[in-house]
């Protein structure tokens, strides 16, 4: 596993704060890098930790087992919440949207192209891979999981902003 490294913004802010004192409390981010790292067993764990809720916003979401671990979530009683583009490709989310998934697309017009997730609003995933089987395994992509409730306090700002749009 990579070496978590301090966001650059947090680090800068606290520094200043502490009179360039290392602060303990910058919140790590781990970077993971496909093809060399297996991206998909990442979400699904993340995923699978959750307890209370789970916000993502996908441009593409048909990596099957991401879909399973989003259902098993929302099966347990997890609020799943999923906020795709309008012309996303999607793959079977008949069984997520079954197990009290909320899914919603945004409107015509712009195009939404996030891949991210908040977990109990304590866990922010970000990163260019999107949740299909080729993203996460095969192509050159990247993912940042920071932890922590400061780290998705924006995310989940802009969830909210998109979710309740029109």
């Amino acid at each position: 596993m990579p070496k978590p490294i301090p966001s650059l913004a947090a680090l800068i802010s606290s520094l200043m704060i502490s009179g360039g004192a290392m602060p303990q409390s910058c919140a790590p981010i781990e970077q993971h890098f496909a093809p060399a790292e297996d991206l998909e067993r990442i979400d699904v764990a993340e995923i699978a930790a959750a307890g209370e809720t789970i916000d993502i916003a996908a441009y593409v979401l048909t990596d099957r087992a991401v879909i399973a671990a989003l259902t098993a979530a929302a099966e347990r009683g997890v609020r799943v919440r999923v906020y795709h583009d309008h012309e996303a490709r999607l793959g079977d989310v008949a069984a997520l949207a079954t197990a009290g998934a909320a899914l919603r697309a945004k409107p015509a017009g712009s195009l939404m192209h996030l891949k991210a997730y908040c977990v109990d609003r304590r866990v922010l995933r970000i990163g260019a891979a999107n949740f299909s089987r080729s993203g996460l395994t095969e192509q050159d992509n990247d993912i940042e999981i920071i932890r922590g409730p400061a780290a998705c306090a924006a995310f989940a700002a802009k969830f909210e902003q998109m979710w309740s749009s029109k």
